[in-house]
């Protein structure tokens, strides 16, 4: 009993520092604010948020990770249906990077489905993630 109110309390104290932060994550791959406020409590009251607080060194990085894939399975879980195909005559070249990214985020796709769904390259793919990378450096 001692050692679930001991977990509990730590997911608390993770809850009061990081909250905010995962929130922010979890809303832009789930708009919807019910269900993004779901899915935090869904996150905080896990059994995986233990190992981000053994991990002292990234505890931002591991619950930011943890927050997302709460949320890509959340939203996996409960989509009505697979997106359709993005005509990529519609995208710009320089649009490319940062859907591909928004793709891989906040959809959770791989860079196989992507490379389908915007028809171009597995290589343009990756391409387009060093070049939205090259944005912030």
């Amino acid at each position: 009993m001692g050692k679930k109110l001991a977990v509990y309390s730590d997911h608390l104290s993770m809850y009061d520092q990081y909250g905010a932060l995962a929130y922010g994550v979890i809303l832009q791959i789930i708009p919807n604010e019910q269900l993004a406020q779901e899915v935090l409590v869904s996150l905080f009251s896990s059994i995986s948020l233990q190992g981000c607080n053994e991990n002292v060194v990234n505890k931002t990085i591991c619950i930011i990770r943890n927050a997302r894939a709460k949320a890509v399975e959340y939203k996996t879980k409960y989509a009505s249906s697979t997106s359709p195909p993005i005509n990529e005559n519609l995208v710009s070249e320089d649009a490319i990077p940062k859907l591909v990214f928004d793709l891989s985020f906040r959809q959770g796709l791989k860079p196989e489905v992507i490379a389908e769904k915007l028809n171009i390259s597995r290589e343009r793919v990756l391409k387009a993630f060093n070049e939205y990378f090259k944005l912030f450096r």
